[in-house]
């Protein structure tokens, strides 16, 4: 099946300078009235520069990004989306589809896109005996959570219950019970998707399969109205944090390290370096006071946890929570914001993870030109992470043994660009341990998409030719444009 309507042996580039030269003729009056037609189409609305809600419409998860479409679309059913991939394929407009707005800075220039805010549309249904969850194109893992653990289960999903679960497993997903199950892209039974001109199709294995392997991680196509994830049986969890003094971290830091590939799949965990602010709200023990962590989540026996952290223990930390726990701190484990917030984020994936690497990651972290890092992580991969574990998909893993992230957020005396070079020269210090490949969720510029996922770039350029030619629907990373 193709629904292309490509002039044979056109490229992708040619194809969409093309439609970029296109869209740059559309006139002021010319987009109202092809808005004021979607307007009166839509059970959602249509917000426009002029409106009194616009700067609310238009508002990221990441409130450094200032977002400029040309509209704004608050989508309230599938309906409303294909309408709105109508209007733009007929207007040559694009498409910027977003949920959340986390990973809000990797979109780019909005200037001529419509913005398509998904988040009306959280529904969740889960089916305990199929074991997946269907959701709407606006649901978060926080909502899967507390709609799949009373069941026993769980998805695979990030650290943060507020991002979304369609663009978190469009870039891969990387999650607490990621060693044992691999990417959340993985766990992608079945799509629907809305496409240029307005058609809904239903992507899986048996409809639309290329499609269907495209959205595994490899951002897709289309703009994707509902999916349907794998859960997992999580028969005992066991999660928690271990905690030390700032001062302790090289210590804390090489022993984990070392004991990386000793640990079973079961077993998934992070070493973190945070900083908390002074601020009321917070427990006296941690309020302003800077920490080394290694919090971790293990399906299996609290016997199976002391056995694996014993080594860490013998650290004699601060603090010990780690115990059995309800799925449920899956979603708190990592201890993420809950509201918008302006800052910088970014990673690296790590081929190793020695004693020099870790030296060089703390003196970085510790000099004056990163002070304002607040979390600086390394997650552990491999597992079923490991590149090639997969089934057949975009992404079929990560090609390294760490990632590092650090993060670092905008403040009176530190604007989003001061925050931003402290996150570059943090990560900067680990180059000699930077791999060739990079993971979309943890990467905010444009970058060749090869990086991401490798190989599979040729073939995800044919399924886009074949189901958006003109490159109608945006894509993070600067993808297809």
């Amino acid at each position: 099946m193709s629904v292309s309507t490509a002039a044979p042996g056109a490229s992708p580039a040619a194809l969409t300078t093309a439609a970029r030269a296109h869209r740059a003729t559309l006139t002021g009056a010319t987009l109202d009235a092809g808005l004021d037609d979607l307007a009166a189409l839509l059970d959602g609305e249509v917000v426009r520069p002029t409106d009194p809600d616009w700067d609310a419409a238009r508002a990221a998860w990441q409130l450094g990004v200032d977002q400029r479409p040309a509209a704004v679309v608050l989508a309230r059913s599938e309906s409303d989306i294909a309408r709105t991939m109508r209007l733009a394929a007929r207007m040559d407009l694009r498409v910027a589809p977003q949920g959340t707005g986390h990973g809000a800075f990797a979109l780019g220039d909005l200037a001529d896109a419509i913005l398509l805010r998904t988040a009306a549309l959280s529904y969740v249904v889960i089916d305990p005996e199929q074991r997946t969850a269907t959701v709407g194109a606006g649901a978060t893992w926080g909502d899967v959570l507390d709609a799949s653990a009373p069941h026993g289960l769980a998805g695979l999903s990030g650290s943060s219950r507020t991002v979304g679960v369609v663009g978190y497993c469009l870039g891969g997903g990387l999650g607490w019970l990621g060693r044992l199950h691999g990417l959340g892209a993985g766990s992608i039974v079945a799509a629907r998707v809305a496409l240029p001109g307005g058609a809904v199709v239903v992507a899986s294995p048996s409809e639309h399969a290329d499609l269907w392997w495209a959205l595994r991680g490899g951002g897709g196509t289309g703009v994707v109205t509902e999916l349907t994830v794998r859960l997992y049986d999580v028969p005992r969890l066991t999660a928690g944090s271990l905690w030390w003094p700032r001062e302790r971290a090289g210590e804390v830091l090489k022993t984990w390290a070392r004991l990386l590939p000793s640990l079973p799949r079961e077993i998934t965990s992070t070493a973190r370096v945070l900083r908390f602010p002074d601020l009321e709200e917070l427990p006296p023990a941690i309020r302003g006071g800077s920490f080394v962590l290694v919090q971790a989540a293990v399906v299996g026996s609290d016997e199976l946890a002391d056995r694996l952290l014993a080594p860490l223990r013998a650290l004699d930390p601060v603090m010990d929570d780690v115990a059995p726990a309800g799925l449920e701190v899956l979603g708190a484990l990592a201890m993420d914001p809950p509201d918008p917030s302006a800052g910088a984020a970014e990673g690296v994936v790590l081929s190793s993870l020695d004693d020099a690497a870790v030296d060089a990651w703390l003196g970085a972290l510790d000099g004056p030109q990163c002070a304002g890092v607040v979390a600086a992580d390394l997650r552990h991969l491999g597992g079923a992470l490991a590149l090639g574990e997969g089934d057949d998909a975009a992404l079929r893993g990560i090609d390294g043994e760490v990632a590092a992230v650090a993060i670092a957020p905008a403040t009176p005396i530190a604007s989003l660009e001061q925050a931003a070079a402290m996150v570059d020269l943090a990560l900067a210090a680990l180059g000699p341990w930077v791999g060739d490949h990079q993971y979309a969720n943890f990467v905010e510029r444009p970058v060749a998409e090869r990086t991401l996922v490798g190989v599979a770039v040729d073939r995800l350029d044919t399924v886009r030719m074949t189901y958006d030619p003109d490159g109608t629907v945006l894509r993070r990373h600067g993808a297809g444009r």
